[in-house]
């Protein structure tokens, strides 16, 4: 039996270890291993993941904004024998980063504040290097001088109370710069928390309201929200994980995260989704509905070079994806050929970023005819 990859853990499991954005490069490409080469080819595949206990999940494939792949597999919940469906809400990991960086771009086109501004221009209790050294343009880029908080005694000691952006803040504020900012590149839900308080302050409005109502509303997310795990939301996939310390044997996915992961998502991750609302939200880049086209470029160039510089299209598909035990997820952007492929899953990475670029190889080798999804 295939097994889940083992992600490392801390009592709290590190809520959100994800993969920041990444390009698929052309050694893996042409190294991988296609398990498949049709539509049909897939569908039979990750069936016989299902069946072997190694994915439950959803994935969508589109073209030009119409899907002409939709299919759900496995288990939303195991207790209850409740299937997967293609509208259930999974939690997506560090892909809630993605709105965090729009919500910021959307408020430097307003003139709220600037890529270059310093941290102490938005945010006061910081200290003194911080304030003056870290920019915005570095939070986004994860040169921050920070890394993760995971094994901040605060986070470790209150993690299962931590719903706000002022509470990460709480301790974020005294969290000493690990190295030099602007020097290197090191995965940072750090600097994401950070950019949550960011667009508070600038904004004026509480996060969570301010990207409800700037990023999910005007596209149609209607099924996207940073929803209390405790709370009411509706149609939310539980997540399974190889990972749980209590689960003896590590195998089978029969252990959920329900206490492995604070209560709510954040800056940085942990939000949920479905496949559409991520297909919806990838269509809003490409026709510049959330920003204008100019900082939708910056964006994709991943704020390197300035507002305006020239943007080419990549030949390859931009891969970005979020995990941590029991949640997977994977969202494959092909500017130049306009495919979208979404892979959910409510299993341990990596198998949703498995398929997913499988699905791109596939697709850069035989693309299919376009047609309709059922």
């Amino acid at each position: 039996m295939r097994k889940g990859t083992t992600c490392s853990a801390t009592p709290l499991i590190a809520a959100l270890i994800a993969a920041h954005v990444g390009l698929v490069s052309s050694a893996q490409a042409q190294s991988a291993e296609i398990p498949f080469s049709t539509f049909d080819e897939l569908d039979v595949y990750a069936q016989s993941l299902t069946e072997e206990n190694s994915f439950s999940g959803v994935v969508l494939v589109a073209r030009d904004g119409k899907p002409i792949f939709h299919k759900a597999y496995g288990l939303a919940s195991k207790n209850f024998q409740v299937p997967n469906r293609l509208d259930t809400k999974f939690n997506i990991g560090s892909l809630n980063k993605l709105f965090t960086s729009v919500a910021i771009s959307q408020l430097a086109a307003r003139g709220e504040l600037s890529y270059d501004d310093t941290l102490g221009k938005h945010l006061e209790g910081f200290s003194t290097e911080a304030a003056e050294k870290v920019t915005i343009r570095h939070l986004l880029q994860m040169k921050s001088g920070w890394g993760d908080y995971w094994t901040n005694d605060t986070y470790r000691e209150s993690w299962f109370r931590l719903r706000t952006v002022d509470d990460y803040m709480d301790f974020l504020k005294k969290m000493p710069l690990d190295f030099e900012p602007g020097t290197r590149m090191e995965h940072s839900n750090t600097s994401f928390e950070i950019l949550g308080a960011v667009i508070e302050k600038a904004s004026g409005q509480d996060y969570y309201d301010y990207i409800r109502q700037h990023v999910y509303v005007p596209v149609g997310m209607t099924n996207t929200d940073s929803y209390h795990r405790d709370g009411p939301a509706k149609n939310l996939a539980s997540n399974y994980t190889n990972n749980n310390p209590s689960d003896p044997v590590h195998e089978g996915y029969l252990w959920s995260n329900s206490y492995m992961l604070p209560p709510r998502g954040t800056p940085a991750g942990g939000g949920y989704s479905t496949t559409r609302d991520l297909l919806k939200f990838d269509l809003s880049l490409r026709n510049d509905i959330l920003l204008d086209e100019k900082h939708t470029n910056l964006f994709f160039r991943r704020y390197e070079g300035e507002l305006g510089d020239e943007y080419q299209k990549p030949e390859r598909p931009l891969m970005l994806a979020g995990g941590a035990s029991g949640l997977n997820s994977f969202l494959g952007i092909d500017l130049k050929n306009g495919y979208t492929v979404v892979v959910l899953s409510n299993y341990d990475p990596p198998i949703a970023i498995e398929i997913g670029r499988s699905i791109l190889q596939m697709l850069k080798d035989s693309p299919p005819e376009t047609a309709e999804a059922s």
